[in-house]
């Protein structure tokens, strides 16, 4: 039986905690509605559940700060996907 809570070589020497999830391909991402700037944590706790918030930089548009707020009421963390745009995004959904 495999031990679940063991980590990859690869991700042991990854200081980052948080891990972006490969490119979906299944359907483009609709970019019209996606938030691309937040410029505090008070703005990231305000935004509805539902809203995307991304950009076409790993996420480095947002501070550690900003990051660690959308993170907390998201129920999956960052992803990527290719856009309408032909960018790929680096997105994550606010659910709660």
């Amino acid at each position: 039986m495999a031990d679940e809570n063991k980590v990859g070589k690869s991700e042991e020497a990854c200081p980052i905690t948080t891990r972006v999830r490969p490119v979906e391909s299944i359907a483009l991402l609709n970019t019209s509605n996606i938030i691309r700037s937040l410029s505090s944590v008070r703005e990231a706790r305000s935004l509805d559940v539902g809203s995307v918030v991304g950009d076409f930089q790993g996420g480095l548009s947002f501070t550690d700060a900003v990051a660690a707020a959308l993170e907390s009421r998201a129920a999956e963390g960052w992803r990527e996907k290719k856009g309408d745009d032909d960018m790929v995004w680096t997105y994550i959904v606010v659910t709660r």
